[in-house]
């Protein structure tokens, strides 16, 4: 009797060695699959518009890249999220440096896509007030609760350790509360939204 078990996802686990075989039907199914969780994650990381269209792209390509190390022992989304999320950072740093560097670089007002029902009765958009967080509490707490990720992938991710994933999350939570509060202590009035 054999110890060995079949991996939990076994067809999500066939599809991922096909597509990083080369069988090009097997890569279009695994990258149709992946365009939704990859857009979500360079939405909810990549602030500008052009940069998230660009991090979508590279990070398609680190995914269908990285699809033969998929072990099928987790959810195939899960997994490429993961890979996207780096990706994605990866591609924002960069971007960053890159900005960063150049002298005729003019300020732009950053903003995400997340929009939600709840979300509408805050003063102002959320995308505000996340503006108004340092980048590394932004980055902690948008993978945290934007993206589902866990502290210690959050750690990794951000190659920073746990405590400080944790105390980043925290303050981030504190801010927010903060800065919504003030606002509404002013009478701030919702802005209108559009979709």
């Amino acid at each position: 009797m054999s110890d060995a078990r079949p991996a939990p996802h076994q067809a999500d686990l066939a599809l991922a060695a096909a597509a990083g075989s080369g069988d090009p039907a097997a890569a279009e199914r695994f990258v149709r699959r992946a365009i939704p969780v990859v857009r979500k994650v360079a939405r909810a990381i990549a602030h500008d518009p052009v940069d998230q269209e660009d991090a979508l792209q590279l990070a398609l390509i680190d995914v269908l890249d990285a699809a033969p190390t998929y072990r099928g022992t987790g959810a195939l989304d899960h997994w490429i999220r993961k890979v996207a999320s780096r990706a994605v950072i990866r591609y924002v740093r960069k971007a960053r440096n890159t900005r960063a560097r150049s002298l005729d670089e003019h300020d732009d007002t950053r903003q995400t896509t997340m929009h939600t029902t709840m979300l509408e009765s805050l003063p102002r958009p959320l995308e505000h007030y996340l503006g108004e967080l340092p980048d590394n509490q932004r980055l902690s707490i948008i993978l945290r609760h934007a993206l589902g990720h866990t502290i210690s992938e959050i750690a990794e991710l951000t190659e920073a350790p746990v405590p400080t994933v944790l105390s980043r999350i925290k303050k981030a939570r504190q801010e927010l509360r903060r800065l919504i509060q003030r606002d509404l202590n002013l009478g701030t009035k919702p802005v209108a939204r559009t979709s």
